[in-house]
Parts: structure tokens; C-alpha cells; sequence
């Protein structure tokens, strides 16, 4: 009888267990996450159509700003905060003359002389440090990824889209 109960236990204690591939065990550990997979996609139909909408004139953002004493009332009107602890981000569109373009870096800017007569200084590439983009779309949050590297996946993948888009 002794035997036969020795002989249960293992089958009982592996009857549990599954053997798995290394690829199946990462991803269970970090399952694929399907805002990943379609990233052209959601910044060609979905990020660029909402910041080209979002977006307000830089000296209409400015004049707001510099005549409120209230930032999280200036937000909720010309920005978006994915969360209250997160940043305000402000989507804004420049026109005017371009009077400075340094490529020196690859984090390459240029300054704007606004037709206000503000100067604005954008990245142009072809590195976007920062997760600004990825913070302004309003598509995508943290509680969406499975921990914070594979947020900064995303937001790496979507500033490549801005380079390859400013290319």
C-alpha cells in the first residue's frame, strides 16, 4: 500500500506542471502587448489626427499661460494630463520664419520666429528625447502595459514614427 502511495505522489505533484519553451516563458512573464503591434497604424490614424486637432496656436497657449495664475485650469483647457499626478501636455502649432536650424545633435532643433514675433524653438530629429508624444495621446496609459519598460518600449516606438515622419 505504501508503494503504491509513493508511487501517487510524484504523478499527483507534477500533474501541475507544464513544460514550456524559453519564447512561451517571456511571454508569459510579459505577454505581448497589442498596443505594440500596430504602431505605424495608431500614429498614422490615430496620434497625428488627434494632436493635429488638439493643437493651438503657440501664442494663444503663451498669452493663456502668462495671464493665469491657475496651471491646472490652463491645462484642462489648452492641454491634457493623462492622470493628475502625470505633466500637462500642450499639442501647438508654429507658423512663421525658421531663423535657426542646429543639427549638430541628433537631437536637432530649430527656432521659429511665430508670427506673434515669439521665438519657438522644435525638435526636428532624428532622436525625440522624452515621452511628450506618448503622453499626449490620449489613446494609451500606463495601466495599459505591463510594467514601466515596456511603456518606454512604446514611447521609443512612437518618437521613431515622429523621426521617420520628419525624415
Amino acid at each position: 500500500m505504501h508503494k503504491r502511495l509513493w508511487l501517487l505522489l510524484p504523478v499527483v505533484i507534477l500533474s501541475g506542471c507544464r513544460i514550456v519553451s524559453q519564447q512561451e516563458l517571456a511571454d508569459l512573464k510579459n505577454p505581448p502587448n497589442p498596443k505594440m503591434d500596430n504602431i505605424a497604424q495608431t500614429w498614422q490614424q490615430k496620434l497625428v489626427p488627434q494632436v493635429e486637432h488638439d493643437a493651438k496656436p503657440v501664442a494663444e497657449l503663451l498669452n493663456a499661460l502668462k495671464s493665469t495664475n491657475d496651471f491646472d485650469s490652463a491645462c484642462k483647457t489648452y492641454g491634457y494630463r493623462s492622470q493628475e499626478e502625470n505633466p500637462c501636455v500642450f499639442s501647438v502649432k508654429v507658423s512663421g520664419e525658421v531663423t535657426a536650424v542646429n543639427t549638430t545633435s541628433r537631437n536637432g532643433r530649430m527656432t521659429v520666429k511665430d508670427v506673434s514675433g515669439d521665438d519657438v524653438t522644435v525638435q526636428i530629429g532624428p532622436i525625440f528625447p522624452g515621452t511628450v508624444l506618448r503622453d499626449a495621446y490620449k489613446g494609451a496609459s500606463y495601466q495599459d502595459f505591463n510594467d514601466q519598460v515596456l511603456f518606454g518600449d512604446y514611447s521609443r516606438a512612437i518618437n521613431q514614427q515622429a523621426a521617420t515622419m520628419m525624415n
